[in-house]
């Protein structure tokens, strides 16, 4: 009787694919990177610049946002430390151990609120403006911490994130704090 063949090896495992690069985490990353629509309309250039910064924020692109930032000349000022660049400090502040900052979800939220516009300059939140009223204060809900909001309210100066872009669209700043 003959010997009964051999039973055929296991098929070889498919070769592993590359595997594709982390998804870039940040405070942002969850939001939509498509701005909600403006109650007023902005300027062409303004709007521009305004998504432009929200999808960078939102895909964590720190140098993005340093781009963007620098796009007509080294001019948006911003909080901290004057011998860093911006998307340093940002990015430092969203993975500090003990107490991470969410500073890229605040810009993106606040691009999202109401804006005004003074002289050249269109300022977001409504909240930064002299004369803001309690329906300002109370739009930053979810963005701030509510003892923060009513410190604020109570004290008529708003310290959050505030963003400026002018009218060509040349993004001047974003300063939290004093």
């Amino acid at each position: 009787m003959p010997t009964p063949p051999k039973p055929a090896p296991p098929p070889a495992p498919p070769a592993s694919k590359p595997s594709a690069p982390a998804a870039a985490s940040c405070s942002a990353s969850r939001l939509s990177p498509i701005p909600r629509p403006t109650a007023k309309p902005l300027p062409p250039a303004v709007a521009s610049m305004r998504e432009r910064i929200i999808k960078a924020a939102v895909a964590c692109d720190y140098a993005g946002l340093q781009k963007l930032g620098d796009e007509k000349g080294p001019s948006v000022r911003f909080s901290y430390d004057p011998d860093q660049d911006m998307a340093t400090t940002w990015r430092i502040q969203e993975e500090w151990k003990d107490s991470p900052q969410p500073v890229l979800a605040r810009l993106v939220h606040v691009l999202n609120l109401p804006f005004y516009q003074e002289g050249n300059l269109y300022w977001w939140p409504t909240a930064f403006r002299e004369g803001a009223t309690d329906a300002d204060f109370a739009l930053l809900k979810g963005i701030y911490p509510d003892e923060m909001i009513t410190d604020m309210r109570e004290q008529k100066s708003y310290i959050g994130m505030r963003v400026g872009i002018s009218a060509d669209g040349d993004w001047q700043a974003a300063i939290q704090g004093d």
